[in-house]
């Protein structure tokens, strides 16, 4: 695991991210973390220098010796870290916003983490447990339980990933961090943290596009031991039979809205798909990330923000327009309902 992550210039304890602003909002409720990883196609510009002899912008000379030298440019190449993105959502992904956007040591830092999950992904989802370890020491001595989001910049299936951990190992992590992690082959991160999720001292929670069905799915995230919010892609083909399905199946529903600052909330969030309806109870999701402390079966509205340069013809219609009265989707409406 150290030699893993010395070979893409990581530390344990830069591996997940503790200062991020939108987190930090609830952080009197949790001590939060999140992973940043290479979003969508971004490795790729990455490691691309130019395209019909145009320098590429995206372009990072250190990481695409780095991928060369390990043997992943071709995995690197291939890689989509968000296979259900939107045009809309690809355009105006945060990746690019704050840090992220300004500074391509922080770029160059994602790609790194993204290389090294592609190079082993079992060993580093045991580097991932030691990290979450280091976080969860500091918040029992807060007083506090770790809120972990993995899916912090792409829309990786954490929950598919394997690895063994021994008792020697588990025993070790009890020592040095406090935290009671379960020793077995062939765990995934909540079986492995089974025990602080059941005491509420940890939480591990994420949003996903995915679709309700299959391996990667809402449902069977959902059945892996994570807490998770189904995400809204308004400008998606299927959007509102997509929706309604996560909302019936009993998840929330993230609905970004280009709500204009000091614009009132919505109160409820209707979604109709072949003359069927469905009404969530719309609730403020810029007051603090922590979904996992919500009620399931809501719409979380948030206020869209896209990053920088972003072609908001593009950009704009991945949210809700801050209307009264129904709102075209591909596949039916959306009506957002104030009081």
């Amino acid at each position: 695991m150290a030699a893993l992550l010395a070979r893409f210039g990581l530390t344990l304890p830069g591996l997940l991210t503790d200062d991020n602003a939108k987190l930090a909002k609830g952080s009197a409720q949790a001590l939060p973390v999140i992973l940043h990883h290479l979003p969508h196609k971004a490795l790729a510009a990455a490691l691309t220098p130019e395209n019909a002899g145009i320098p590429s912008r995206a372009f990072i000379p250190a990481l695409r010796a780095l991928a060369e030298a390990e043997g992943l440019l071709a995995k690197g190449l291939a890689r989509n870290g968000c296979p259900w993105a939107t045009p809309g959502c690809a355009m105006g992904c945060l990746n690019w916003a704050g840090h992220g956007g300004l500074s391509q040591a922080v770029a160059a830092a994602r790609g790194r983490r993204t290389l090294a999950l592609l190079a082993e992904p079992a060993t580093y989802q045991r580097a991932l447990l030691w990290a979450i370890a280091r976080h969860y020491s500091k918040a029992q001595a807060l007083g506090l339980p770790l809120a972990v989001r993995l899916r912090g910049t792409d829309d990786h299936p954490h929950h598919l990933a394997r690895f063994s951990l021994s008792p020697q190992e588990a025993q070790a992590l009890r020592i040095r961090y406090g935290l009671q992690a379960v020793a077995g082959e062939g765990l995934n991160l909540a079986q492995a943290l089974a025990q602080p999720l059941a005491e509420g001292s940890l939480a591990l929670y994420d949003y996903s596009k995915a679709p309700l069905q299959g391996r990667t799915g809402l449902l069977a995230q959902r059945a892996a031991g994570w807490d998770v919010t189904a995400s809204l892609a308004a400008d998606r083909a299927t959007a509102a039979a997509d929706a309604r399905a996560a909302a019936l199946a009993g998840f929330r529903l993230a609905a970004p809205v280009r709500l204009a600052k000091g614009q009132p909330w919505p109160v409820a969030l209707k979604l109709t798909h072949k003359g069927q309806t469905v009404t969530l109870p719309a609730i403020a999701g810029d007051e603090s990330d922590n979904r996992w402390l919500e009620p399931q079966g809501v719409a979380v509205i948030l206020r869209t923000k896209v990053s920088n340069g972003a072609d908001r013809a593009i950009a704009d219609p991945f949210s809700l327009a801050p209307v009264a009265g129904p709102q075209a989707l591909a596949d039916g409406e959306a009506e957002l309902i104030w009081a």
